[in-house]
């Protein structure tokens, strides 16, 4: 199954001794696939993965997998990326057994590992997953390294079939598409952002995984399909408010502001997981901001796009 539409890197939220509240995780991703939102990309970054056990992580994947399952047509997809392979290994086979429709792995990240190591991690990987898709990761600001297009075409030899960009590198998404579309390759290049969807969008990208759709998803989703439509014009309108939104709600790391952001259209979020720590108190004033530029940019946006409805 290809991975298209606008999926969210879901968020985990936490009780103050750091177990999963798994009522207000359930409640989220229910809000934002019921708000227009495509999947769910679950134990990422932003689902706080790399703070998580992996009983805690296959946790997650069992909520998401039942929530995807009442809402015909949506992904699951889950991140099993760890410095250990065996645990990658673990996280992917029950991802597997579970149904989901594909995983995708960061690489590992504490050593400077050979692109040949790298290869034989992700290997280990499509031969856990059996016939689920398993994608490849691109988080250079994580792991210290590139994947550049030689390292893509090894990891295609060995069965990698798409590739979520958290860099959003123009000429490694052509040069993707180009393998795709030129030399048949079953390979596709994801999003990592809304960021550029205008460009990844006119090259025949199909999906982006989007860390705006926690706190935005009627908004992403919106612009997501404006962008499969005719009028050009109102997309680009409604790309450029997106983009707005996720650039002016920035501030600290991508879950602070995520928290804050959902925070401000009204509804009690819970904890982070330790040693993260969301100040909500001293962010009043700048989640007032907030909730008036998502109220602007979704008046905007219902000019655009005669299908929004505004979330309350």
């Amino acid at each position: 199954m290809k991975i298209k539409g606008a999926l969210v890197p879901s968020l985990t939220f936490f009780d103050e001794e750091g177990n999963i509240d798994e009522k207000f995780t359930s409640w989220h991703m229910n809000w934002v696939l019921d708000n227009g939102v495509n999947g769910l990309f679950v134990t990422g970054t932003y689902g706080s993965g790399y703070l998580m056990s992996p009983e805690q992580r296959v946790r997650v994947y069992e909520i998401a997998k039942k929530i995807t399952e009442t809402h015909p047509g949506t992904f699951a997809v889950a991140h099993v990326g760890s410095n250990d392979t065996a645990q990658s290994v673990y996280l992917t086979e029950h991802a597997r057994d579970l149904g989901y429709d594909a995983v995708s792995a960061v690489n590992p990240y504490t050593f400077k590992y050979r692109d040949d190591e790298l290869v034989g991690y992700y290997s280990d990987l499509v031969k856990a997953a059996g016939n689920m898709p398993v994608f490849a990761y691109n988080n250079p600001s994580l792991t210290s390294k590139v994947i550049d297009f030689e390292l893509v075409k090894k990891f295609a030899a060995v069965g990698i079939t798409a590739m979520k960009d958290s860099s959003l590198n123009r000429d490694l998404a052509l040069a993707i598409t180009d393998f795709r579309e030129k030399e048949g390759a079953d390979f596709e290049y994801i999003s990592g952002s809304t960021k550029d969807w205008p460009y990844f969008n006119s090259i025949g990208v199909k999906a982006m995984i989007a860390g705006a759709c926690n706190y935005v998803p009627d908004l992403v989703a919106s612009m997501y399909r404006l962008s499969q439509g005719d009028d050009e014009e109102s997309f680009i309108k409604a790309s450029d408010s997106v983009n707005y939104i996720s650039s002016f709600t920035k501030v600290g790391n991508s879950l602070i502001s995520s928290h804050l952001a959902l925070k401000s259209r009204g509804y009690d979020v819970p904890f982070m997981k330790r040693p993260l720590i969301c100040p909500y108190d001293e962010y009043k004033e700048k989640m007032a901001e907030d909730a008036a530029a998502i109220k602007e940019s979704a008046e905007l946006i219902s000019k655009l796009d005669p299908e929004y409805k505004f979330v309350k």
